[in-house]
């Protein structure tokens, strides 16, 4: 559809989820600001994703509110104070609630587009269907279809200099030559997940199995994860560190990116990704990795894009799953799904990811 030509000059894009979820909504983002390289784009996030920005440079600037931390009635009028101050010509929502259509509202921007799934959606100027069966970025991106000409791309997101000679430096220091093949896994997922009753996280031994296995074919391994992975990571490491007659390094880069940043150069300087559904999953397509995705009571099929290199590996045949979202808020305590998922499904997923030219260097089977 081609964009009005009344452009607007301040436009607000709320989108109060997680890092994963932001990482989504770029491609939303960067064809506003195609579309309209005059205006100045403002996005709220929670609290969790507030560096984010440094990731976009179509973003202008972001604004925190922490909607996860109980917020006071005071809060909340603070928040509408402070958008209503900025005097937005267009706000957009990726919630589906009837808070969010409200806050457009409150905001006073004269065009409000949301989806059309809440009791409030009449008070949008424009009410956007909700497709959630499609992969998530796409969902995002109907938001701004009414607006851009521009068809939807998968997320990119933007690795500063300073992130990546540090990523380079690291891997030299570890003893990784400079393009030498390697994979990362990032074993972990959000400690607020866990806290909230969602367990997506795959059995520490067969993360030790799966190292081992590609070791043994030559190709290094590098284990990252931050803060809220210090269980999962020190058991795979405590048994991981005895595999000494694996041809393949192993690197641990646990608790050495000190920030987001790092640890998505890290990601984009690597063969081949292996994560659980988490952020950092999303930061592997983001960056361009060939990226691994398992997958327990979550749909990959709105996480990870269809017709690309990247790779779902699931349960198959489980009538029960996927179930986290459509029909439970919460895991259930068999997680069948996750707990079954044997190590030869994810490693044919890393065989099949892997970019030939690097699989033939370290795959005794590949063709």
């Amino acid at each position: 559809m081609t964009p009005s030509p009344a452009a607007p000059a301040r436009i607000l894009f709320v989108h109060l989820g997680g890092i994963g979820d932001v990482v989504l909504a770029f491609p939303a983002i960067k064809s506003l600001r195609e579309t309209f390289p005059a205006a100045s784009i403002t996005m709220l996030v929670e609290s969790r994703a507030r560096g984010i920005g440094t990731f976009n440079p179509a973003i202008d600037e972001v604004l925190v509110f922490d909607a996860k931390g109980n917020p006071t009635l005071g809060d909340f009028l603070g928040l509408v104070g402070q958008l209503r101050g900025r005097a937005f010509d267009l706000a957009i929502a990726s919630g589906r609630s009837a808070a969010m259509a409200g806050l457009l509202w409150l905001t006073g921007a004269r065009r409000r587009i949301g989806y059309d799934a809440s009791p409030l959606a009449w008070t949008l100027t424009t009410a956007v269907p909700l497709s959630p069966r499609q992969y998530a970025g796409d969902m995002y991106y109907d938001l701004v279809a009414p607006l851009v000409a521009i068809p939807p791309r998968l997320p990119q997101l933007a690795v500063c200099p300073e992130d990546r000679s540090w990523a380079s430096g690291f891997l030299s220091a570890s003893g990784l030559a400079e393009g030498e093949p390697f994979a990362v896994l990032h074993p972990g997922a959000s400690r607020i997940a866990e806290v909230r009753g969602i367990r997506k996280t795959w059995d520490p031994l067969r993360w030790t199995a799966l190292a081992s296995a590609l070791r043994a074919e030559g190709l290094p391994v590098v284990i990252a994860g931050g803060p809220d992975d210090d269980a999962i990571v020190r058991q795979i490491l405590a048994r991981a560190e005895q595999d000494t007659d694996s041809p393949g390094k192993l690197v641990v880069a646990y608790g050495k990116t000190q920030q987001l940043g790092q640890l998505a150069a890290l990601i984009e300087l690597g063969s081949v990704l292996i994560a659980v559904d988490s952020a950092p999953m999303h930061i592997g397509i983001a960056v361009g990795t060939p990226t691994v995705g398992i997958f327990g009571p979550t749909d990959p099929d709105k996480l990870l894009p269809a017709g690309t290199v990247h790779q779902a590996v699931h349960v198959a045949g489980l009538a029960c799953r996927p179930c986290l979202w459509d029909r439970r808020k919460t895991t259930c305590d068999e997680l069948t799904c996750i707990k079954t998922l044997t190590v030869d499904t994810v490693l044919t997923a890393v065989w099949r990811a892997l970019p030939s030219a690097q699989r033939a260097k370290v795959d005794s089977r590949a063709e």
